[in-house]
C-alpha cells in the first residue's frame, strides 16, 4: 500500500480499463508496473519479498491469467462478491465470502502446481496457479480494508488484533457479532456507475456502502481518519494495510502448507520461486 496514490481500481472507470487490459497482456511476462504502484502491489510485496518470493514469482502472482487473475489483476472481476467480500452484512455472510474464496482458487492453486516435465521441474500450469494465490490474497486483503474490522479494533482497545480464521472454515459465532462489509453493486446510481451505492443509501439489511466504509487508500473518506493513541499517527487506511499484510503472510504459510500435503515440498518450493526449477523426482 502506498498513501501517496489513488484508490483502488473499482473507484475510477479509467483504472478499471487498465486492470482488464492487464489481463490481456498477463498471458507474456506480465509486470505489477503496468498497473503503476496500488495498494494491493504494496501489501503483496511487503507480504511475501521477505519469505524469499523471487521477482518472477512475485510478478504473476500480482497479474496473471483468469480466472485467478492476480492480486492486482482481481479488481477487473469488480462484481464477484467472494473476490472483495463485498454485500456482507452479518458474520455469516462475511464467512460464506471467504469460504467461497477458498474453494474457487485453491482448486487451481493445488491442479496448477502438480509437477511435470523432465525431473519434474516444471509445474502444470504455474503460472494459473500463482495468480490464483494472488486472487485468493486479494479476497483475503479486502476483508480488513471493507469490513469494519479496524473499526471493531479500534472500540474494543486492540488496535493490531488479527480475526479467528476466515478460511478455510469459519465460524460466525467467532466473529464481532455486529461485522460487515459495505453494499457493493455496479450501476446502482447513473451519475456514478462504479460508485457502487444508490442515491439513497444501502438497501434495507447494510449498515452503510462501500464507498463510505472501505478504506482502499489514504483519502477515502473512512480510510483518512486518526486511529486513536497511535504515536506515530496512523490513519484507518494505514491499519488495514498493516492488518492486510500480516495476512498475507500468513497465508503464504497456509497454502504452501497445502501444496507440501498434496504435492511434495519440492512443488511447493517452486510454486514460489519460479526461477527456481528444482527437479523434483
Amino acid at each position: 500500500m502506498n498513501s501517496s496514490h489513488p484508490p483502488k481500481p473499482r473507484s475510477s472507470i479509467v483504472t478499471v480499463l487498465a486492470a482488464g487490459f492487464a489481463l490481456i497482456c498477463a498471458w507474456v511476462a506480465p509486470s505489477a508496473q503496468a498497473f503503476q504502484i496500488q495498494n494491493h502491489d504494496r501489501i503483496t510485496r511487503d507480504a511475501l519479498a521477505p519469505l524469499g518470493v523471487d521477482n518472477v514469482t512475485m510478478g504473476q502472482i500480482l497479474v496473471g491469467p483468469p480466472p485467478g487473475a492476480g492480486v492486482v489483476g482481481s479488481d477487473a472481476f469488480f462484481a464477484d462478491e467472494f473476490r472483495h467480500i463485498d454485500n456482507a452484512n452479518d458474520p455469516a455472510a462475511i464467512c460464506a465470502r471467504t469460504q467461497e474464496a477458498w474453494n474457487f482458487f485453491t482448486p487451481l492453486i493445488v491442479s496448477g502446481a502438480q509437477p511435470t516435465g523432465p525431473g519434474g521441474s516444471d509445474l502444470v500450469d504455474g503460472p494459473q496457479a500463482r495468480a490464483a494465490f494472488g486472487g485468493l490474497a486479494h479476497a483475503l486483503q479486502d476483508f480488513y480494508s471493507h469490513s469494519n474490522w479496524v473499526e471493531d479494533n479500534i472500540a474494543v482497545g486492540q488496535v493490531d488484533r488479527m480475526p479467528p480464521p476466515l478460511m478455510p472454515t469459519c465460524d460466525p459465532a467467532s466473529l464481532p457479532a455486529g461485522l460487515h462489509t459495505g453494499f457493493y453493486a455496479v450501476d446502482s446510481d447513473r451519475h456514478d456507475p462504479l460508485g457502487g451505492c444508490p442515491p439513497g443509501g444501502p438497501p434495507p439489511g447494510f449498515v452503510e456502502c462501500h464507498s463510505t466504509l472501505n478504506k482502499d487508500a489514504w483519502d477515502t473518506p473512512r480510510g483518512m481518519m486518526l486511529v486513536p493513541g497511535t504515536n506515530p499517527p496512523i490513519n484507518h487506511f494505514d491499519l488495514a494495510a498493516q492488518l492486510a499484510t500480516k495476512a498475507t503472510a500468513d497465508l503464504y504459510w497456509q497454502i504452501r502448507n497445502l501444496v507440501v500435503s498434496d504435492a511434495g515440498e519440492c512443488a511447493a518450493a517452486n510454486l514460489f520461486q519460479a526461477e527456481r526449477r528444482q527437479a523434483c523426482w
